[in-house]
């Protein structure tokens, strides 16, 4: 009983806090580290139709994330490690654009907020 109450805590501690949403505004660059949690930031807010440019920056060695893909976008972008990447994608007129390692486990999002 007692070991079974010490896991339940110890799982509820580990789980992963959500982030901050990170507000991209026209002509800047959005910085996201690779890290063992996957994304960091892991949603980015902008305007409808602005063009996002996002910086990758793998910062472990072993992760399924060496490589993004964004969704409507065919390029795989590899993500060597500590060698910063722009990927730039145009956000929709509503909604959300993901991406993603190829794995799928670690995911992001672009969400597209009125202003």
């Amino acid at each position: 009983m007692r070991v079974a109450l010490i896991a339940m805590l110890l799982a509820a501690s580990c789980k992963q806090q959500p982030q901050p949403a990170r507000q991209s505004g026209p002509g800047e660059v959005t910085e996201i580290a690779v890290t063992e949690k996957g994304f960091e930031p892991d949603r980015i807010r902008t305007a409808p139709g602005q063009q996002v440019t996002l910086r990758f920056t793998r910062k472990v060695a072993q992760t399924c994330a060496d490589a993004v893909e964004v969704q409507g976008d065919p390029v795989r972008h590899m993500l060597p490690l500590n060698a910063p990447v722009e990927v730039k994608v145009t956000a929709p007129k509503s909604g959300q654009l993901a991406f993603a390692c190829p794995m799928d486990m670690y995911r992001g999002t672009i969400v597209v907020v009125a202003q």
